[in-house]
């Protein structure tokens, strides 16, 4: 642990900053009042009381989040079980076919596995996490996406498949998956390289119901030149664009690009990312492409499967001898994504036409069979959220636990912790009014209102707590709010001016607002009058 006053001998600073620990957990004036910072870390762990969810970045997560130092900025981490992990999963639609969502639970299931099971790479080695939670691993939202529209028909997935996976040789397999194939998935040896693998290889993918089974568009030369020189791919004058085609298994198609002489060869795959990062900046009214119903394309190039041809566009009206020939390339290409393993589209087709979730994995992946994962699933993962952050905040719907560098820092705390860069390590900002009570202030008593209307209740608080508004006629409760945490500061409580669902009459009404936290309690009454409407 550290403090920011970096002239004091380390030993004087460690004591300053544990004195600081002791009045905050104490919850003393002193530290809520005088002390703005609890001091510097390395590592900040939150953990969640039972029932309570943390978020960040506008996202709900139901593991344990970690915040800690890196050279370019403030990491953030979830801590999580895995089924945990894979309610956060939304890869397809949950309104799909139950079968169809259970086979894409088990293809991430075995895709979080693998990954394990390589060891920490690239951003997660220099970051300090097993999976990421972008498109470039696995699209994972926390709990938003499972307690939205659907979500309790993929959570039923989840539970369903409980632990498994697809295993070859005894370890987890490399379980691709793409968005659709257009007919056919790749080979990964003719989209990836390397020497291949029996359950990578390409299969029929029919009836897939997506709008990305076929694509084209066209391109003037002088727009696809342009591109090329903004992505440093050629030199002069574009003369020309081949694509050549292997047979499954044969290695990657290749696209040959001749520009004043000189043949590059790129793989499709390869051609597609230059195309997709270098075309939208290029060339933006233009790429990507219009759909022919009217939408844009999601990519300028979708898939690695494609073919390209050239041809010349004369005007419709030109100047009387003067004619510009518009020479263009036209791309027509299957499938969204790389087509290696299986298709997400193609899985709703067969399940759509009755085969079971284990028939649809065994097609799309060699044979292979849903198996308990064993020790190929550790009980808690680390998912990196976020990297290169100037400052996080993270809050909370209930109690939690704050651990800095392994020391306790609070325990049952309320509000929103705030985190920043400080001295290269991680600065500690504890919510506002930190182990004070929960002060009201600014109460707005008497609020007249019309007889229908809603009833609006605002006030203030001086430290962070869970509030309610209950109001009463004579000795009977006709209106409760639901306890809900707020920080310090401005809140509003809303009594719908109901009764039993039946607009309540006018009249005055006995209110009481509460609050309450681990450091106390707080209420105040007032008096509510609905009066008639003006």
């Amino acid at each position: 642990m550290r403090n920011s006053n970096a002239g004091r001998p380390v030993q004087g600073r460690r004591a300053l900053a544990a004195l600081i620990c002791v009045l905050l957990v104490a919850g003393g004036p002193a530290s809520a009042q005088e002390e703005e910072n609890v001091g510097i870390y390395e590592t900040i762990l939150l953990t969640p009381s039972d029932g309570t969810v943390l978020s960040w970045n506008g996202r709900r997560y139901a593991g344990r989040l970690e915040v800690r130092s890196a050279s370019d900025g403030l990491v953030i981490v979830e801590r999580v079980e895995p089924e945990d992990y894979l309610l956060g999963i939304q890869e397809v639609p949950f309104s799909w076919h139950e079968e169809a969502l259970k086979t894409q639970v088990v293809a991430a299931r075995t895709y979080l596995a693998w990954t394990l099971s390589r060891g920490r790479a690239g951003s997660g080695a220099t970051y300090g996490f097993d999976i990421c939670a972008t498109p470039a691993c696995q699209v994972y939202g926390g709990l938003d996406q499972v307690e939205g529209s659907g979500g309790e028909r993929w959570a039923a997935a989840v539970a369903a498949t409980d632990g498994e996976v697809l295993l070859y040789n005894g370890a987890p397999a490399q379980a691709l998956y793409s968005s659709t194939t257009g007919g056919r998935t790749r080979d990964v040896r003719d989209v990836f390289g390397g020497n291949g693998l029996p359950y990578l290889t390409a299969v029929d993918s029919p009836g897939e119901p997506s709008p990305f089974v076929d694509w084209s568009f066209e391109i003037p030369r002088s727009i696809l030149q342009a591109v090329l020189h903004e992505a440093e791919r050629i030199d002069g004058r574009l003369l020309g664009v081949t694509v050549r085609t292997t047979a499954d298994g044969a290695g990657a198609w290749t696209v040959e690009v001749d520009a004043d002489g000189r043949t590059r060869s790129f793989t499709t795959w390869e051609f597609r990312g230059v195309m997709n990062r270098y075309g939208p900046q290029v060339a933006p009214d233009l790429l990507p492409a219009e759909r022919p119903d009217g939408n844009r394309y999601p990519q300028t190039m979708l898939s690695p499967t494609y073919t390209v041809a050239r041809q010349w566009r004369y005007p419709e009206e030109f100047r009387s001898g003067f004619i510009v020939v518009e020479e263009t390339y036209t791309f027509t290409g299957k499938g969204w994504g790389h087509l290696v393993g299986m298709s997400q589209y193609g899985a709703l087709a067969m399940a759509d036409a009755g085969s079971s979730y284990d028939e649809i994995l065994a097609h799309y992946y060699g044979g292979l069979q849903p198996q308990p994962a064993g020790a190929a699933l550790r009980e808690e993962i680390v998912v990196g959220l976020g990297w290169g952050q100037t400052e996080v905040a993270v809050s909370a719907d209930g109690p939690i636990a704050v651990v800095a560098d392994g020391e306790p820092v609070a325990a049952d705390a309320l509000g929103t912790w705030r985190f920043s860069v400080l001295a290269g390590d991680v600065g500690v900002h504890p919510p506002e009014g930190f182990g004070l009570p929960p002060a009201l202030r600014d109460l707005e008593p008497v609020v007249a209102s019309p007889i229908g209307s809603s009833v609006v209740v605002t006030g203030t608080l001086a430290a962070a707590a869970e509030v309610r508004l209950v109001v009463f006629d004579g000795p009977g409760v006709v209106g409760e709010t639901p306890w809900t945490l707020r920080d310090a500061g401005g809140f509003a409580l809303v009594w719908e001016g109901t009764v039993n669902g039946v607009i309540a009459p006018r009249g005055r009404y006995r209110a009481l607002i509460e609050a309450r936290s681990p450091q106390g309690g707080a209420d105040s009454f007032f008096t509510i009058e609905l009066g008639e409407a003006p």
